[in-house]
């Protein structure tokens, strides 16, 4: 976050962090008009606006992959999850959909197979899983690292399907477009920035002592794991497909008989800025 923060101010914004638990008090905090610019999770912004929040906007991608879900270490097949208790953020949140999917699978139905239960953020699922609370969540890095070390199974690995997905992404609302068009461009000009900074090696120990000062960790291994992953997961510009959301239409249960058109959800004139801005630095460096 530290590095988002630098970058953007290069860009005149001063960004202040607020941490949301759960893509449903973002979506709120977004419709009550306290959070026009939020990064979230695909699947609870395309579920909001299928129910008529026709107001957002999605404007881009950080990260495509990555999520994994898992179980603790008497799990040994997927099959053994059945019955079992999987925890997630929130109700329909993200991490809500993506256990659904991976659910789905490995072979069980994720409304009778399973019970799917609402427990809060990383932490407080890892804690509900080395404690017994869950059988199985989903974590995304330093937890994955976490989880391989305690010898817990990961049923899933979305970072190796073929299965495109954002897991978080700016968002906005047209409103906000219409009346802030600029203020939005800059904090895409700083999210493009903070990404290339964080895969760029030389940055490398800079970034996990941002990391470390974010995750309040100084576990150098798991800082580097999540470096590594994300830098592998975090396309060169902040770019979002179609496809992403029509995957999430597809696998909801809910949304894939709407006849939804994705592609109205999106606003790319940001990222075709971007391309054209970065085309243009390209061709002067040449010079």
């Amino acid at each position: 976050m530290r590095t988002a923060r630098v970058r953007l101010k290069k860009h005149g914004l001063k960004l202040e962090p607020i941490y949301i638990r759960g893509g449903l008090m973002g979506i709120q905090a977004a419709l009550s008009g306290d959070l026009p610019l939020q990064l979230q999770g695909a699947s609870t912004v395309v579920a909001a606006w299928a129910q008529g929040a026709k107001e957002f906007s999605i404007i881009g991608a950080v990260a495509t992959s990555g999520l994994c879900s898992g179980g603790s270490s008497f799990i040994k097949r997927p099959e053994d999850l059945k019955g079992k208790r999987i925890g997630v953020s929130q109700i329909g949140s993200s991490t809500d959909f993506i256990a659904r999917v991976a659910v789905r699978r490995i072979g069980l139905n994720p409304d009778k197979d399973v019970q799917i239960v609402g427990i809060g953020g990383q932490g407080d699922r890892w804690t509900a899983l080395t404690t017994g609370q869950v059988q199985a969540s989903v974590f995304q890095s330093p937890f994955t690292l976490k989880a391989r070390k305690a010898g817990y199974p990961t049923f899933i690995d979305f970072s190796k399907e073929d299965f495109e997905y954002t897991v978080a992404g700016p968002v906005t609302m047209r409103s906000f477009i219409r009346s802030d068009r600029e203020t939005v461009m800059n904090f895409m000009r700083g999210l493009a920035d903070g990404m290339d900074y964080y895969r760029d090696e030389k940055n490398k120990d800079r970034v996990i002592k941002f990391l470390g000062e974010y995750y309040r960790s100084n576990n150098a291994e798991e800082l580097e794991e999540t470096r590594r992953t994300y830098s592998q997961v975090t396309p060169g510009l902040p770019l979002i497909t179609v496809k992403a959301l029509e995957n999430v239409i597809a696998n909801d249960k809910n949304l894939s008989g709407m006849k939804l058109n994705a592609s109205e959800l999106l606003d790319l004139s940001f990222l075709e800025q971007l391309a054209q801005e970065e085309k243009r630095r390209a061709v002067a460096r040449c010079l």
